[in-house]
């Protein structure tokens, strides 16, 4: 125990195989919850679940009006980036994940999934709760499981900005599972009951603008001589009864296409460059030079000079 307290890297073979073997052991004392919850859910009388079901579609159809409002908001500010030149957002996959066990260290806040490396869950992978709050992250990954550290974690720290005014904070776990304290806030500053603070993104891991506490009532406390104030945040996650968390997934835009640029004046891309194709026979020029004079002298003598050049 010391050694990996110490060094847990040099102990994490030995724990990965505890947690391959420990696996089944999970399952089983899981068994008599999955069970019960199935048992419950099949024997439920009629009426419980005709008013379920009329809820259910009631909350689909508002959900369907926002998702169109919300497509066409998108293909608006698709519209933009591209005008502006500006990266596409990132987008996401999500995965359904059970909780199937909970540390009982005190003042440790870890829980285990029923999800490992052979469905893709690899560490410091964002882990997100019902409503889209975030639940924690992802350190230690097996081939059958992997354990998650909650935000209240006394470990654990996430960057986060307040929603209202865009102040930057750090929402520190405490061990507790219904309070976190934010921290690296200055004394005096606007800081109010039922602020929400939701993820900053700094830290490139948590995606940005995810909700993540609320400043509770009587919350903000100002101590005379301290430069930062004590303020106390409830998470909005009830961490006790989250039995189904999703796993998530971020899917990097593909990079935009630069064309060429168009000639205005012509109204067409302008033409790729052929290299032009010589032909060995036109490549012979026309009029060959020769060393030739143009008017050679005639120096054979004639007739009528060897008369002349003739003795009287």
């Amino acid at each position: 125990m010391a050694v990996d307290y110490r060094n847990p890297a040099a102990t994490k073979p030995i724990r990965t195989g505890f947690s391959i073997v420990a696996y089944p052991l999970q399952a089983i004392v899981d068994a008599p919850f999955y069970l019960y919850s199935r048992v419950t859910g099949f024997f439920s009388n009629q009426s419980h679940l005709a008013s379920e079901n009329a809820a259910l579609k009631e909350q689909l159809r508002l959900y369907s009006v926002q998702y169109r409002d919300m497509q066409v908001l998108e293909q608006q500010n698709a519209r933009l980036r591209e005008l502006l030149k500006v990266d596409k957002r990132v987008g996401y996959t999500f995965t359904m994940a059970e909780v199937i066990a909970a540390a009982d260290e005190r003042g440790r806040q870890v829980v285990t999934l029923n999800k490992g490396s052979r469905d893709g869950v690899h560490e410091k992978q964002v882990v997100l709760a019902e409503g889209g709050n975030i639940y924690g992250q992802v350190v230690e990954v097996t081939p059958f499981s992997s354990k998650v550290m909650e935000l209240t974690d006394r470990q654990h720290a996430i960057p986060v900005r307040n929603q209202r005014t865009g102040m930057r904070a750090l929402a520190n776990g405490t061990g507790k599972s219904d309070i976190l304290e934010l921290k690296s806030i200055v004394a005096g500053s606007n800081v109010q009951d039922g602020d929400v603070f939701v993820s900053s993104g700094l830290d490139m891991l948590f995606p940005p603008d995810f909700p993540v506490a609320k400043v509770i009532p009587n919350g903000v406390q100002y101590i005379p001589g301290d430069p930062f104030a004590n303020i106390s945040a409830r998470p909005l996650i009830n961490f006790d009864n989250t039995r189904e968390v999703l796993l998530l997934w971020r899917i990097n835009p593909l990079p935009t296409q630069v064309l060429p640029p168009v000639n205005p004046s012509a109204g067409v891309m302008p033409a790729k460059p052929v290299p032009a194709v010589t032909n060995k026979k036109e490549t012979k020029p026309a009029n060959k030079p020769t060393n030739k004079p143009a008017n050679k002298p005639n120096t054979k003598p004639n007739a009528a000079n060897r008369a002349a050049e003739q003795p009287q």
